[in-house]
C-alpha cells in the first residue's frame, strides 16, 4: 500500500476513535484526492472532484461482485458545472450525501481550454477557501482535466497518486499552486506548468490495451494565460536553466573510436549558477554549470581505462550539455518571447536599480535578444565497474 494511501486510512481511523474532527464525523466528509477545472461550451467552469472511497483503499479487486470496478480505483468521480468555481462546488455538493472536504486534495488539474483564457479566476477559489492547500501540485491537461480524471490506475488506487508519484521524480517540471501565484505577481519572470496526457504504456502497444498517465511537456504562460507547449526532450533540458534537474541520463555519440557506439552518463550532481551582465545596451547572461557523473554503458571501443579517451568523454558531455541549454532558450525566445527562465527576476534581484530605470517596462523586447553564455565542467566520479568494454573476441573465442 502506497504511503499516501496508508495515511488516507489512518486518518480515517483516527477520525473514527475520536468522534469528529472540526466537529465533522468522517462518516460525514468526501475526502477529495485530486481537482480539476474545465471551460465548457457554455462558458461556464466545470469542476470534477476525485473522491476517496476510504473503505476500499488496501482492497484487492474482487473478481464476481458488484464492487469490483470501484474496489478496483477506490475512487469516485464526480462532475458538475457552474458560473464560477464556487457555484459549481456548490451545485455538485447538492448532489453528493456528504459534506465536500478539500483538505486533502493533492493535485489541480487544468484543462487546456480553460488554461488558454486565462487561470486567474479559476485559481481564485482556491486562494480564498479555507481548506484549500496551496502547496497542491498544478498541472495542465492536454484534453479535458475531467477526461484526465477518468484515467484508472494500474499500480495504485487513485489517480491523483500516480500524479503525485510522478511528480516527486522530479524527472520533469512540477509546480505548486504558491509556486504559481507567486510567479504571477513576481517581476522578470513568467510561469511554466507541466502538461498532462494518457499515453500507450510502450512502443508499439495500442491505447486501449494498456495505458499510463505521464507528464508529456510543459506549457508556456504569458501572465495567466498559456500560450504554447514545449515537448518533451525540451521539457527535461528546460530543468538545466531553471537548476531544477535532480537526476538524469545523458547519452553522446561516440565517433573517434574503431567501434563507433554510444555512451551513456547518469547524473549524480548538478549545481548551476546565474550571472547577469549589462555592456553596450546588451544583455548577457552567463549560466556556469557543474555536473558530476557516472559513466554506466559504453557500446564503442573506446576503452575508458586510458585518460585521453575519459578526457575525450568529458569534452562531448560539455558540449552535449551546452547545446541543450542554449537550444532551449533559443527555443523559448524566438517561440514564445515568455520569460519563463526568470533572467529578468534574476536581473531585478541583483541590479534592482537597472531593472527599475531601464529594463521592466521594456523587458517584452529585450528578453528576445538576451546573449546566454554557457559554461560547463564536468567530473567523471566512475566509470561503472570496468573501465574496458566487451571485446567480441572475449564472448566468441
Amino acid at each position: 500500500m502506497r504511503k499516501s494511501a496508508v495515511s488516507i486510512l489512518i486518518l480515517c481511523m483516527v477520525l473514527n476513535l475520536t468522534g469528529c474532527w472540526s466537529n465533522r464525523e468522517v462518516n460525514d466528509i468526501a475526502i477529495v484526492t485530486a481537482t480539476g477545472l474545465d471551460l465548457t461550451k457554455e462558458g461556464k467552469f466545470r469542476l470534477s472532484l476525485l473522491l476517496a472511497v476510504p473503505l476500499l483503499i488496501g482492497t484487492a479487486t474482487s473478481q464476481g461482485t458488484g464492487t469490483t470496478e470501484l474496489a478496483a480505483s477506490a475512487g469516485w468521480l464526480v462532475a458538475e458545472d457552474g458560473d464560477t468555481v464556487m457555484d459549481a462546488y456548490r451545485n455538485l455538493q447538492q448532489k453528493l450525501p456528504r459534506k465536500i472536504f478539500f483538505s486533502h486534495n493533492r493535485v489541480i488539474i487544468i484543462g487546456k481550454q480553460l488554461a488558454a483564457q486565462g487561470m486567474v479566476q479559476a485559481l481564485d477559489f482556491f486562494q480564498r477557501y479555507r481548506q484549500s492547500q496551496m502547496k497542491n501540485f498544478l498541472a495542465i491537461s492536454e484534453t479535458t482535466a475531467l477526461e484526465l480524471m477518468q484515467f484508472q490506475p494500474k499500480f495504485e488506487k487513485l489517480a491523483s497518486e500516480v500524479l503525485v508519484d510522478e511528480f516527486d521524480q522530479q524527472v520533469l517540471l512540477s509546480v505548486r499552486l504558491v509556486d504559481f501565484l507567486n510567479i504571477l505577481q513576481s517581476q522578470g519572470v513568467e510561469p511554466a506548468v507541466p502538461m498532462l496526457e494518457i499515453v500507450s504504456s510502450g512502443k508499439g502497444q495500442p491505447k486501449n490495451k494498456g495505458t499510463n498517465l505521464s507528464v508529456s511537456g510543459t506549457a508556456v504562460f504569458k501572465e495567466d494565460r498559456m500560450i504554447g507547449k514545449l515537448n518533451s526532450s525540451l521539457s527535461r533540458d528546460l530543468l538545466w536553466v531553471l537548476d531544477s534537474l535532480k537526476e538524469g541520463v545523458i547519452t553522446i555519440d561516440v565517433e573517434h573510436a574503431q567501434r563507433k557506439g554510444k555512451i551513456s552518463a547518469e547524473l549524480e550532481k548538478v549545481d548551476v549558477k546565474r550571472k547577469i551582465e549589462v555592456s553596450g545596451g546588451r544583455v548577457k547572461l552567463k549560466l556556469k554549470v557543474k555536473v558530476a557523473a557516472n559513466i554506466y554503458e559504453n557500446t564503442s571501443s573506446m576503452d575508458l581505462e586510458i585518460p585521453e579517451n575519459t578526457q575525450l568523454t568529458i569534452h562531448d558531455l560539455k558540449q552535449d550539455i551546452k547545446a541543450r541549454i542554449e537550444r532551449t532558450i533559443k527555443y523559448v525566445q524566438s517561440n514564445f518571447n515568455s520569460d519563463i527562465f526568470g533572467f529578468g527576476q534574476t536581473m531585478y534581484r541583483v541590479r534592482p536599480s537597472v531593472w527599475k530605470s531601464q529594463y521592466r517596462e521594456r523587458w517584452e523586447a529585450v528578453f528576445p535578444e538576451v546573449e546566454p553564455i554557457v559554461e560547463v565542467e564536468v567530473r567523471v566520479l566512475r566509470n561503472g565497474l570496468t573501465n574496458k568494454t566487451i571485446k567480441l573476441s572475449e564472448v566468441n573465442p
